[in-house]
């Protein structure tokens, strides 16, 4: 950025990963509401000519990187490609709600540094694609109430650009919500959750890759988990993770009869697909935890036969 060049008020990053027609339609929601805000695409795909070259989008900047980059690695490229004064993130796979940007907008006029919207579910979708709404955004299903929140979704997010920058060793390769946001609260920031900056999820993958994308993130999840606990209880981490999928499906359960009873019937067609998905996610929270004792042991024990050779 040159010096003396005027900042955007806010860059909106797209994670585009789900394919040119949820890009599109994701685009179509996103740019009548910026009025010439930043708009950055990071897309692991080779875009279509047609679309590069979509005179409605030519406001977009499209950034091109791997085939093999997972989602966390397009949001931290992405962010670092920005130049505004707050960043959200989205997905390509979600469409943004009238009213999503100028709850943004009144988010960081208001001076919150933390701030995110909940996330819908795409009302024509089938029990499988239910079952992996359930499984990825439950915790962010509508409605929410106004205020601090204890978690927000990468998926609908944005971030002060100098809170970001002052953790950016935490997110400069991946970008994890939950490290992120778990080091911005340890500073003293605190999380906004915004009912109005809602985006509706159209989320659709293959189920190998569902299942792939769930145990890596289980992995992570259990090596973030016990990276901030005592010996103790990391291991009990470990022999409670066979009841993982029981616990996270009563806690789908619930959050849904509360928030939104009138789905439980989409939950129950969902039901095969969803014990499979928290399966997976179980098995990588697990396997997160004995990596994560095991990397922690491996020093300790060079520790013991070094002082073994002394003696």
């Amino acid at each position: 950025m040159a010096d003396g060049e005027a900042r955007p008020a806010i860059s909106v990053v797209i994670a585009s990963w789900s394919g040119e027609v949820a890009l599109q339609r994701c685009l179509e929601s996103v740019l009548p509401q910026t009025n010439g805000a930043e708009v950055i695409v990071i897309s692991r795909d080779i875009l279509n000519a047609a679309v590069l070259n979509d005179d409605r989008f030519r406001n977009v900047r499209f950034v091109r990187t791997s085939a093999d980059a997972d989602v966390f690695q397009l949001r931290s490229l992405g962010v670092r490609e920005t130049r505004g004064v707050s960043i959200a993130l989205i997905e390509d796979h979600s469409v943004v709600c009238p009213g999503w940007f100028q709850a943004l907008v009144g988010a960081q006029v208001a001076g919150l540094m933390i701030c995110g919207g909940p996330i819908d579910n795409d009302p024509e979708s089938n029990a499988y694609d239910w079952a992996l709404y359930f499984a990825e955004y439950v915790r962010f299903m509508p409605p929410m109430q106004k205020g601090e929140a204890a978690i927000l979704s990468g998926a609908n997010i944005l971030y002060d650009r100098a809170a970001l920058w002052s953790c950016r060793s935490i997110w400069e390769s991946c970008f994890y919500e939950t490290d992120v946001n778990s080091v911005l609260v340890k500073a003293g920031h605190k999380l906004h959750m915004l009912p109005n900056a809602l985006v509706t999820s159209r989320l659709r993958m293959r189920f190998t890759d569902a299942m792939r994308h769930l145990f890596h993130g289980g992995i992570h999840f259990g090596n973030f988990r016990t990276s901030q606990c005592h010996s103790f209880r990391k291991w009990l981490w470990v022999f409670v993770s066979p009841a993982l999928p029981v616990v996270m499906l009563m806690r789908i359960v619930t959050l849904t009869g509360a928030r939104c009873p009138d789905r439980l019937f989409q939950l129950i067609r969902a039901l095969p697909y969803l014990l499979l998905l928290l399966c997976a996610w179980s098995l990588g929270e697990a396997t997160g935890y004995l990596r994560n004792i095991r990397r922690q042991d491996v020093p300790t024990q060079a520790l013991k036969d070094r002082h073994a050779d002394r003696n």
